[in-house]
């Protein structure tokens, strides 16, 4: 039986890049803030689904980061300015998607018949 009130989490996407990389496309993607956690910097594109509840991680990105720092510089380029993004250290629901998208990174797939649980 399901618990009721439990909210699922899902990556289907994750890639590994540098904290350059991923600052500079966060910034792109007007994705505020960044996440620490454990040495990592991370952010993640999702989607809601209330009604099951559910949250659908579409793609995440992250960067080894081995210390805290509360922002990260995004050097700027042609008539782009410099920028500060913030970076927090994550919540217990960004931890999850952390620990997800490593999981992928590894090559550990989720199975069909968990992925199905999860719908």
């Amino acid at each position: 039986m399901e618990k009721k009130g439990r909210l699922k989490i899902q990556v289907y996407s994750a890639k590994q890049r540098s904290v350059e990389d991923l600052a500079w496309c966060a910034f792109c993607q007007d994705v505020k803030p960044l996440f620490w956690n454990k040495g990592k910097l991370f952010c993640y594109e999702i989607k809601f689904y209330p009604r099951k509840p559910r949250l659908v991680v579409i793609e995440s990105c992250v960067a080894s980061m081995p210390t805290y720092n509360k922002t990260v510089r995004v050097e700027g380029s042609a008539n782009i300015p410099s920028t500060i993004l913030p970076i927090v250290k994550a919540s217990a629901i960004a931890e999850k998607v952390l620990e997800q998208s490593l999981n992928l990174l590894k090559g550990e797939k989720i199975s069909e018949s968990e992925m199905e649980k999860h719908e």
